[in-house]
Parts: C-alpha cells; sequence; structure tokens
C-alpha cells in the first residue's frame, strides 16, 4: 500500500508536466490530433526509415511522385508525407496500408530502399 501511495503522490507531483496525457490505470492514453485523420477502416499508419545516395531524390518532382502514389495504389498503400534531413540522404516517412508487408511490396515495387518500418497506431499531440 505505501509503494502505490508513493506512486500515486508521484503522478500528483507530476501531473502538470504530464497534462497531455490522461492515465487509464497503468496506460498512459493519447491525445487526439485533429490535423491527423486516422488511417481509413482496416488501415495502419506505419513511420518507414530510408537512406539514399547523395543527389537520388533530386528528381523526385509531380510526375515521380504521381508514378510512386499509382503504384502504392496498387497495393493498397497511402504516401501521406515525409520528412527529409538537410542533404535528402535520409528520409522519415509516414504511409499508410493494410499491413507492413503491403508498405514492403510497394517500395520493393517503386525501388525504393527501406531500411525500417514501424507501425506508428498512437498519435500523441503536444497541446
Amino acid at each position: 500500500m505505501l509503494i502505490r501511495n508513493s506512486l500515486l503522490t508521484a503522478l500528483a507531483i507530476l501531473a502538470p508536466c504530464a497534462s497531455g496525457f490522461a492515465l487509464a490505470g497503468s496506460v498512459a492514453m493519447a491525445d487526439s490530433a485533429p490535423a491527423v485523420k486516422p488511417p481509413a477502416k482496416g488501415m495502419h499508419r506505419y513511420m518507414v526509415a530510408r537512406t539514399f545516395p547523395p543527389g537520388a531524390l533530386a528528381g523526385l518532382d509531380s510526375a515521380a511522385k504521381k508514378s510512386v502514389n499509382a503504384c502504392n495504389s496498387s497495393f493498397n498503400v497511402r504516401w501521406v508525407y515525409s520528412y527529409a534531413n538537410a542533404d535528402k540522404t535520409k528520409t522519415y516517412c509516414i504511409y499508410e496500408g493494410p499491413n507492413e508487408k503491403a508498405i514492403q511490396d510497394a517500395a520493393t515495387a517503386n525501388k525504393i530502399p527501406i531500411d525500417s518500418i514501424v507501425e506508428i497506431p498512437v498519435v500523441l499531440s503536444p497541446k
């Protein structure tokens, strides 16, 4: 009981710092993020990390993006958006798809490398 009371006291002290979370038992629940719509039913969200050789993304124009998106759609995959480092050799892309294999298959068909894929089912908001 002493450990439980100490934990509750610690949580009460930390509550102002962790105001973005609602505690439900021992699991922190994420706030909704209105700017990020949840994936469609049956779809999952993934972060895909990639490494490209220098200059490889220089030709990524609207026609190339359209081609990637068309190929992705044949695997029921949707490219949501991407972040790149300053020299555009690393990207961190958000994708939606039915499963990890579909994300991998779409990347293979597009001849785009994958370093890692992580499912990201929870969105945390800073507000």
